[in-house]
C-alpha cells in the first residue's frame, strides 16, 4: 500500500502523540499542553534524526545528483520529480536511507552545503541524527513514565534542548553569512529554509523553559 510521503508522516506523528498522550492520561489523570507540545516536537526530532542518518550514509549519491544537475546545460531538460512529500511510498520503503535521503537532494536546491560532506550543514545535521537519538526518546518516554528524577530529567533535556536551539542559530548565520540564499526568491528562502528550521528554535526554546522548571521545582507539576 503505497501513500503520500505527508500522509505516513502525518500517522508516524498522531501515533506518537496519541498513544503517549492516552499512557500519561491514563497514568496520571491528566493532560498537559507542556507534555503534548514535547512530544509532538520530539516525534519530529525521531523523524528528522532517521532523515539525518539517511545523510550521511548516502552522501556519495546526493553529491553525485547535485554535480549532475550543476552540469546541466542550458536550457537543457531537466527530469521532473514530484515533491518528495508529494510522492507515493510503501511502508517498506520508509525503513530506507535511500527514500529519506530525497528530502536532502530536494533542500540542496536552496543549500548545497547538504550535498557537501565537507560543510558544517552536512556536518551538523548527521551529528544531530547520532546524537540525540537516544536521549530524545529517553526524554519522550520519561516525561510520563518517571524513569528518571525530575532533576536528571531536566538536565538531559537541557542539553537536548540547548544543543537544538544553539546549532540551528548557527546553521542560520553560516545561511546568511555564505548568502546561499543569492538566486532564490524571498517568498522561497523564507517558507523553505526560514520555514523548515525555525521550529527548531521555537521548540527547543519551550523545552528548556520546561526543563528549568522540571531542575528548581524537583517536581513533574509542569508536565501534569
Amino acid at each position: 500500500m503505497k501513500q503520500p510521503v505527508w500522509v505516513w508522516t502525518i500517522i508516524w506523528l498522531a501515533i506518537w502523540t496519541a498513544g503517549l498522550g492516552f499512557l500519561h492520561q491514563q497514568m496520571h489523570g491528566s493532560l498537559s499542553a507542556w507534555h503534548l507540545t514535547l512530544v509532538l516536537f520530539l516525534a519530529v526530532n525521531l523523524l528528522i534524526t532517521f532523515q539525518e542518518i539517511s545523510l550521511y550514509l548516502c552522501i556519495d549519491q546526493l553529491e553525485a545528483r547535485y554535480q549532475e544537475r550543476q552540469n546541466r546545460q542550458p536550457g537543457e531538460a531537466r527530469p521532473r520529480r514530484k515533491s518528495f512529500f508529494l510522492a507515493p511510498a510503501s511502508f517498506g520503503e520508509l525503513l530506507t536511507p535511500a527514500l529519506w535521503s530525497n528530502v536532502w537532494a530536494e533542500y540542496a536546491k536552496y543549500d548545497p552545503s547538504y550535498a557537501d560532506r565537507k560543510s558544517f550543514g552536512f556536518a551538523i545535521d548527521v551529528g544531530n541524527g547520532f546524537s540525540t537519538l537516544i536521549p530524545s526518546l529517553l526524554f519522550l518516554f520519561g516525561m510520563t513514565l518517571e524513569i528518571f528524577s525530575p532533576l536528571v530529567l531536566g538536565i538531559l533535556g537541557l542539553l537536548l534542548f540547548y544543543q537544538k536551539f544553539y546549532c540551528t542559530g548557527l546553521y542560520f548565520f553560516t545561511y546568511l553569512f555564505n548568502r546561499r540564499y543569492e538566486g532564490h526568491s524571498r517568498a522561497a528562502v523564507w517558507s523553505v529554509v526560514g520555514g523548515s528550521n525555525i521550529i527548531w528554535m521555537i521548540f527547543p526554546a519551550i523545552g528548556m523553559y520546561v526543563c528549568y522548571q522540571l531542575i528548581v521545582e524537583r517536581s513533574f507539576d509542569i508536565l501534569r
